[in-house]
């Protein structure tokens, strides 16, 4: 795969954010590219992923709700939309933009059909991005950027986060809901832990 950062760098991809930033969201999606980093990380000493992997699912982490802007109740879809048709995307070779527009427009239960243009190789790749995404994304589905991720660790198939969080529950209960993904393609259960 090709790295998004030999067309864009950091800065840029969170000036893009910003310009379609609506109700804070970019704080948001700071933590999440943040908490996507870390997993991304833990898991790469175990998976040895590659380097524009990472970079791909910080610049999907960023963008993910940028949807919002156009309307928040079908935002995922919206995201893709201004990945695809945004110009400052323009020197992006079109497939690693239809890559991020496809990790960044995946992040909730939906996934995106374009998914199936890629081969089995890709697709894996691209599905571990969003898995991780979707548990990053649930870390701090409140947006009240209240959760403290503490520890990430692998022990006994399982990735555990330890989390101190004034929402715990409402944490555990989205992260539940947005784990199966990560559970199919890591073949490991994660399991939220309070501090």
């Amino acid at each position: 795969m090709l790295n998004i950062y030999d067309y864009l760098k950091i800065n840029d991809i969170f000036k893009i954010a910003e310009k379609y930033n609506v109700r804070d969201i970019i704080s948001h999606e700071a933590k999440v590219k943040s908490f996507a980093g870390r997993i991304y990380d833990v898991l790469n000493e175990e998976h040895h992923l590659m380097r524009s992997h990472r970079n791909l699912l910080s610049c999907s982490a960023i963008l993910h709700d940028i949807g919002c802007f156009i309307n928040k109740s079908s935002h995922q879809c919206h995201t893709k939309y201004i990945i695809l048709q945004e110009k400052n995307f323009q020197i992006v070779p079109y497939k690693l933009k239809q890559s991020l527009s496809v990790v960044a427009g995946s992040h909730g239960k939906m996934m995106d059909g374009d998914i199936d243009l890629y081969d089995m190789v890709e697709k894996k790749e691209l599905l571990k991005l969003i898995a991780i995404l979707r548990i990053s994304d649930a870390l701090d589905h409140t947006h009240k950027l209240n959760t403290c991720v503490e520890n990430i660790s692998l022990e006994d198939s399982c990735l555990n986060i330890y989390i101190k969080s004034n929402n715990f529950r409402k944490i555990f209960l989205k992260v539940n809901d947005k784990s199966l993904l990560f559970e199919e393609m890591f073949s490991m259960k994660v399991r939220l832990k309070t501090m």
